[in-house]
């Protein structure tokens, strides 16, 4: 195969797992908006599985896109927005695409990620809450590590409006 036909391949399968990612990631929210916590450890899995691929990816299309600069002479770390620049037709078009299609992705992966950490803040704080009004200081439960640690309230803030 080509080089650059395998980095328009590499590019390729990353759009396809950053799709997925994008899924997954509105499934979460969708889970998180519904209070549906028994699942999260299911899509939590699923998600590190397409993270993990998509490092994988990005390692080969890395190794790509050194072969392409090197076949061009380009310097090595040439950016993909540069190598568009010198590279010619039909290949410019092609990897343009991708690169744009490649940052619309980011973006959303970006904002979905801020919105799902907003809604399970919010999922945590309603639960120190429940448990305070149950007359609860703290109930053990497991860190990402299996570890027991307590989930208790969050300590109340005192601010001094005289500065």
């Amino acid at each position: 195969m080509d080089a650059t036909e395998d980095l328009s391949h590499q590019l390729w399968t990353m759009r396809e797992l950053l799709e997925q990612l994008v899924f997954k990631l509105e499934v979460q929210g969708l889970l998180l908006g519904a209070s549906r916590a028994r699942w999260m450890p299911f899509i939590a899995v699923e998600i590190e599985g397409i993270i993990d691929a998509i490092a994988d990816v990005d390692r080969l299309r890395a190794a790509a896109s050194a072969k392409v600069t090197a076949n061009r002479g380009l310097p090595p770390g040439t950016s993909l927005a540069q190598l568009i620049d010198h590279i010619g037709a039909p290949w410019a078009v092609l990897l343009g695409q991708h690169r744009l299609h490649l940052l619309s992705l980011q973006a959303e992966v970006e904002e979905l990620s801020r919105s799902n950490h907003e809604l399970a803040r919010r999922g945590v704080f309603r639960t120190r809450e429940m448990l305070a009004s149950l007359g609860e200081h703290g109930v053990d439960v497991y860190d990402p590590h299996g570890l027991a640690t307590s989930l208790s309230p969050a300590p109340a803030l005192r601010l001094d409006r005289t500065v």
